[in-house]
């Protein structure tokens, strides 16, 4: 009997290790196609407790749903418009994605566009005000994931535009940025706009960071540090411009 028991326990683990190794060699389409379900079944709850609880005929939801068409349709004219405005040195291409997913703990954000759009890896994510979010760091076929310049594995050159002074903006995750190698002599101030610098070669310079929030000048260090509030707000985050090319 224990020789049979020893056999079966055997035989479950090996199953369990080759499911292991199936899912390993095929994580990327599990959990694209995960990220698909969850998208669906999120817009189908979403529109399910919005929707006016009169609209029950298949009529009234029919329209409903052409309503909403409609509705994205505007939605993604005003923001092509406001992206005329974006005064960036070269023409670019944009692409307009809706925000999925967002993993505060990671600081980084899904959305729905991915390599069947043409979104590659690197790629810089603005808001339409021109406001840096970050940029793609992996990417489906359907969706991509965003790495934000708040997570610590982003690291920025910056200009600050009161006086043409250059430093370094890092990430340190929980939404939060840190001012770094801001020289001694420097006279920027609390409020100051922060832009990015072309220094680093990553990013067009000119796409807002955010404004400085706090300024620490130790004797002991050789720079200034202090932080920096981003220039958007995660929680209204819900649609990205992601810059597909340059010309």
């Amino acid at each position: 009997m224990k020789t049979f028991n020893l056999k079966r326990i055997v035989f479950l683990l090996l199953i369990a290790l080759a499911i292991i190794f199936v899912c390993s060699l095929f994580k990327d389409q599990i959990k694209n196609g995960m990220q698909n379900s969850f998208s669906g079944v999120k817009s189908f709850f979403w529109n399910l407790t919005t929707r006016d609880s009169k609209s029950c005929n298949f009529n009234e939801a029919s329209y409903d749903i052409k309503l909403s068409r409609l509705s994205l349709l505007e939605e993604e004219n005003v923001l092509l418009k406001e992206i005329i405005g974006i005064s960036l040195h070269e023409d670019y291409v944009f692409e307009i994605a809706g925000v999925t997913q967002k993993n505060i703990l990671e600081d980084v954000i899904a959305v729905n566009k991915g390599e069947k759009d043409g979104i590659k890896e690197g790629m810089p994510v603005l808001t339409s005000e021109k406001a840096l979010v970050g940029k793609v760091f992996k990417t489906y076929p359907d969706y991509s994931e965003i790495l934000l310049i708040t997570s610590k594995k982003s690291v920025i050159d910056i200009k600050i535009i009161s006086e043409g002074d250059y430093a370094i903006a890092k990430g340190e995750d929980n939404l939060k940025i840190a001012l770094d190698s801001l020289e001694k002599k420097s006279l920027v101030k609390e409020g100051d706009v922060c832009i990015t610098s072309s220094l680093g070669g990553h990013y067009e310079e000119g796409l807002l960071v955010g404004k400085i929030s706090s300024i620490t000048n130790l004797a002991s260090e050789v720079f200034k540090t202090g932080s920096i509030e981003p220039f958007f707000n995660l929680n209204d985050l819900d649609k990205v411009l992601i810059i597909k090319n340059d010309k």
